[in-house]
């Protein structure tokens, strides 16, 4: 199996920045890590070997992404308009950079497949809800949807773009088509530490039905904990029926 580091110099977020790609082809899969993590995050928690099948048999290509979380979501000391700002242009720097440095290297031609745990299944979901023409779906595991979490209870207008559970609530007609064409998965357990991932799903779920998106929302039992060891499972579980169903489209 290949990897390939590439770090570039962003403008927007005026620093280095890392995508670390697994693979040579197949449907690209672009992962984000939990809060604060690295590119490096996926290969440290055993990911990268969890999908080793698939990036071999050519089903998918990995692409791990850095984040820049400890300015913006975790940096609670910092005014909350330049929080917002710092996510903003991390969502650019997704959209501006990575998605095509993703089309210039996968050759499938494919759109990406998003995915990630925590906050990094936050940041999947912000990225397909405001950029479904850019991404085929999205598999996101205990995601931290909600804004509010992070900043105390306050929202304004920037916030609220990446939040995303207020996202679908003014997300125009052209944008809600698309995501009715889109492979949606979201899961959380009802264990320790999913309590606010848990109510920030319910939330993110009923706003799907609100506007007709259909999506496979899964509810795991009280022994199922905020932590990689069922992230693990979680994924292997739905990335086959996800994959089969991007592959019949």
């Amino acid at each position: 199996m290949r990897e390939k580091r590439i770090i570039r110099c962003s403008a927007g977020l005026r620093q280095e920045m890392e995508v670390r790609v697994y693979g040579t082809a197949g449907r690209p899969m672009l992962a984000f890590p939990t809060q604060d993590g690295m590119a490096d995050q996926w290969i440290g928690f055993g990911m990268v070997d969890l999908l080793k099948p698939w990036i071999e048999a050519h089903r998918i290509q990995l692409y791990t992404v850095d984040t820049v979380d400890v300015r913006s979501w975790s940096n609670r000391h910092a005014r909350k308009t330049y929080r917002a700002a710092v996510q903003e242009s991390y969502f650019q720097w997704i959209v501006d950079e990575v998605v095509p440095l993703i089309a210039g290297s996968n050759p499938s031609g494919g759109l990406p497949l998003l995915t990630g745990c925590s906050m990094g299944g936050a940041h999947s979901a912000v990225c397909l809800l405001r950029r479904p023409d850019l991404f085929c779906g999205m598999i996101g595991l205990s995601g931290a949807y909600d804004c509010r979490f992070f900043t105390g209870g306050y929202t304004d207008e920037a916030w609220l773009r990446n939040s995303a559970a207020d996202i679908l609530k003014t997300a125009d007609a052209g944008t809600v088509d698309l995501l009715r064409h889109r492979s949606i998965v979201l899961c959380c357990g009802r264990g320790r530490n999913e309590d606010i991932e848990l109510d920030a799903t319910r939330i993110l779920e009923k706003d799907l039905i609100d506007r007709g998106i259909p999506a496979w929302v899964d509810y795991w039992g009280e022994d199922v904990d905020h932590d990689w060891a069922w992230w693990r499972p979680q994924l292997a579980y739905f990335l086959p029926y996800v994959l089969e169903e991007l592959e019949n489209q």
